[in-house]
């Protein structure tokens, strides 16, 4: 109610006058269908991202995204219950990832009196991980995001195993909702960020394109199943199916060769 307040005191020159029209607005994104050929920018939002974990408590985010042309130009990943990382051993509950297109990535605390200063991701100074130890960021509903159990296949490809108490979970997994996951693999808690829902299933772009340019920016690389660009311009909703990231290049090369075999 607060930010519709807000965002109406904004458009008080435009046709919106109330909150109804305002919703109804807000509603016309899942009907976006790109037809010209024109300069075209497109903000896309996600007020909260990963329903099920902001029910149980869990990780969920409020996702932004702004695309020129088809290319995500800004991703803003406001995660409320993960907390601010930045290696010195303290944290607080809270962050936010910035990335802007040529301008890298960034953490903030969400702390509203935190000093501490924004926190810049950058994976290409990094030491690389072994990949029998890379750790996978991956959904809590394993039926939604690996409903064949793909990811495990990968996993163990990778690994050589997966884990020795019988419940056949990857070996080295972080699980979450929301595009949270992405920030973590940006931020290098993580190395690969999977999601391999049923093929007939196709992703909103608001629920994608903001975690794609935070992890990009931060050195890392998304594809979708098949290796190729995700494909922003053609509407509210991707073309292609399963998408695959990781923190660097030679990761997403070893991760996408997992995933052909």
């Amino acid at each position: 109610s607060h930010v519709s307040k807000q965002i109406l005191n904004a458009c008080e020159s435009s046709k919106i006058k109330d909150e109804i029209t305002l919703k109804s607005c807000i509603d016309l994104g899942k009907n976006f269908y790109r037809k010209d050929t024109g300069s075209h920018r497109v903000w896309c939002l996600d007020p909260i991202d990963g329903t099920k974990g902001f029910l149980r408590g869990e990780q969920y985010c409020v996702a932004l995204a702004l695309l020129e042309d088809g290319i995500p130009t800004i991703g803003i990943l406001a995660c409320p219950n993960l907390p601010f990382t930045d290696g010195s051993g303290s944290s607080s509950v809270g962050c936010i990832f910035v990335a802007c297109k040529g301008k890298g990535c960034f953490q903030l605390d969400l702390e509203e009196l935190s000093n501490r200063p924004p926190k810049r991701l950058d994976s290409s100074s990094a030491a690389l991980r072994d990949l029998s130890t890379a750790r996978f960021c991956v959904g809590v509903e394993q039926g939604f995001a690996d409903p064949v159990g793909k990811c495990k296949e990968m996993a163990e490809h990778l690994h050589g195993r997966l884990a020795d108490d019988g419940s056949g979970e990857i070996l080295y997994a972080v699980r979450m909702d929301s595009q949270a996951k992405y920030g973590v693999v940006a931020r290098g808690d993580a190395e690969f960020y999977v999601r391999l829902p049923k093929p007939e299933h196709r992703d909103w772009i608001w629920d994608v394109a903001p975690g794609v340019l935070v992890l990009e920016e931060a050195g890392g690389v998304v594809s979708d199943a098949n290796g190729k660009p995700l494909d922003f311009s053609v509407g509210a909703k991707l073309t292609s199916n399963g998408i695959l990231g990781a923190r660097s290049r030679l990761q997403h090369e070893a991760l996408l060769n997992a995933y052909q075999k």
